[in-house]
C-alpha cells in the first residue's frame, strides 16, 4: 500500500498538489488511513459495489476505496484544480502498473444526473463546504440504487469546543485579513486562491455595485451583519437597510462563506441536525457515529441518548453517519 500510495501523490506537478504532498511528506499517517477506510468499507458493505465519492479533492480515499475495497469508484469534486491534480496522479500512477478502477470529473452533487446507478456513496471532510446540505442530501437519495448506502465522515463538529474556538478565529482571519488571503495563495492551494479575497472586502463590494449612500459606520455595519450571504441576499440586504434601517442576523455557525459562489469556508456542523436532514431526504436506517475505535468509547456507537453524545463529541469531533435507501 506504501508504495502505491507513494506512486500516487508523486505522480504530479499541480501547483496545488505540491503544497498538499508537503504535509503529506511531513505528517501521513498510513496505518491510521488505511484502517480508517477499511473501516468505511465494513460499514458501508462497499466491496466490489459502484461507489460515489462526494467532494474527492486530489484522490486519496477514492484510490483507497477502489484498492483496498475492490470498487469502481466515480470520484468528483466541484473544484477543476483538484481534479487536475487527481486525473495527473490516476495517470501516473496506471503508468506504473497500478491497477486503480476509479473516475475523477468536475462535477456539483447537487446537480449530478446518474439516478439509482450507484451502490453507495460516500464523503469525507466535504459536507461544511457544501452550499446546500438539503438538496444535497435529496440528491444522493435519488443517486443511489434501492438498498443503496450513504456514508457521512467528518470532524467539523460544533460540540467539540477546541475545534469551534479555533474554527472562529479561522473565520475572522478568513473574513477581514489580506495577510490570510496571500497566505492560502502560497501555502494552501495557489490556483484555486489565486484571486483569494477576504469575504468581508467581497461583501463591501457588492455593496458598493448597488450605488446606495451609506455612511462609512452605516457600511461597517452592513459588511459585518451579512456575513454569510451571497450576491442577491446581500443586494437585497442593503435596499432593506436604506428603506428600514433594519439589519439581517449573520448564522453563528455558518458565516463565513464566499459571497459569489456561495461556498463555506468551515461550516461548524450539528451532527443531530444532519441526522433529522437525512430521515426528511427518505433515507432510513439513519444512524450517528462517533470516531472512537476503542473501549469503553466505541460502546457508544449508534447510541440515541443525545447528552451522552454531546459529551463524547467534546472528546473527539469526529462523525459518522451511515444511512440507507
Amino acid at each position: 500500500m506504501r508504495q502505491l500510495i507513494d506512486d500516487y501523490i508523486h505522480g504530479s506537478e499541480h501547483p496545488d498538489l505540491v503544497v498538499y504532498r508537503r504535509d503529506f511528506d511531513e505528517k501521513f499517517d498510513l496505518e491510521y488511513w488505511e484502517r480508517s477506510i477499511r473501516d468505511m468499507c465494513a460499514l458501508g458493505g462497499f466491496y466490489n459495489k459502484r461507489i460515489l465519492e462526494v467532494g474527492c479533492g486530489f484522490g486519496w480515499d477514492a484510490v483507497g476505496l477502489s484498492h483496498l475495497g475492490g470498487n469502481e469508484v466515480v470520484a468528483i469534486d466541484i473544484l477543476p484544480s483538484m481534479i487536475d491534480g487527481f486525473s495527473e496522479c490516476l495517470a501516473s500512477a496506471r503508468a506504473k502498473g497500478h491497477v486503480l478502477n476509479i473516475e475523477p470529473k468536475v462535477a456539483d452533487i447537487c446537480s449530478l444526473d446518474e439516478e439509482e446507478s450507484f451502490d453507495g456513496i460516500y464523503s469525507s471532510e466535504a459536507l461544511e463546504h457544501v452550499h446546500d446540505l438539503t438538496a444535497m442530501f435529496e440528491r444522493c437519495y435519488d443517486l443511489l440504487k434501492p438498498g443503496g448506502t450513504l456514508l457521512l465522515r467528518n470532524d467539523s463538529n460544533r460540540f467539540n469546543s477546541s475545534f469551534r474556538e479555533s474554527t472562529f478565529e479561522m473565520w475572522k482571519e478568513r473574513d477581514t485579513s489580506w495577510e490570510h488571503a496571500e497566505w492560502l495563495k502560497t501555502e494552501i492551494r495557489p490556483v484555486e486562491h489565486a484571486n483569494a479575497k477576504p469575504y468581508g472586502a467581497m461583501r463591501q463590494e457588492i455593496i458598493d455595485e448597488t450605488g446606495i449612500a451609506f455612511t462609512p459606520d452605516q457600511q461597517a455595519k452592513l459588511v459585518a451583519a451579512t456575513a454569510g450571504m451571497i450576491r442577491p441576499e446581500i443586494v437585497k440586504a442593503a435596499e432593506t437597510y436604506r428603506d428600514r434601517g433594519t439589519l439581517p442576523t449573520p448564522p453563528k455557525f455558518a458565516w463565513c462563506r464566499n459571497p459569489e459562489t456561495g461556498e463555506y469556508a468551515e461550516r461548524l456542523l450539528d451532527p443531530f441536525e444532519l441526522r433529522d436532514m437525512l430521515k426528511q431526504a427518505g433515507f432510513r436506517n439513519v444512524s450517528l457515529r462517533h470516531g472512537f475505535t476503542k473501549f469503553p468509547f466505541r460502546l457508544a456507537n449508534g447510541i440515541a441518548f443525545r447528552p451522552i453524545n454531546e459529551f463524547l463529541f467534546d472528546r473527539r469531533g469526529l462523525f459518522l453517519l451511515r444511512a440507507d435507501k
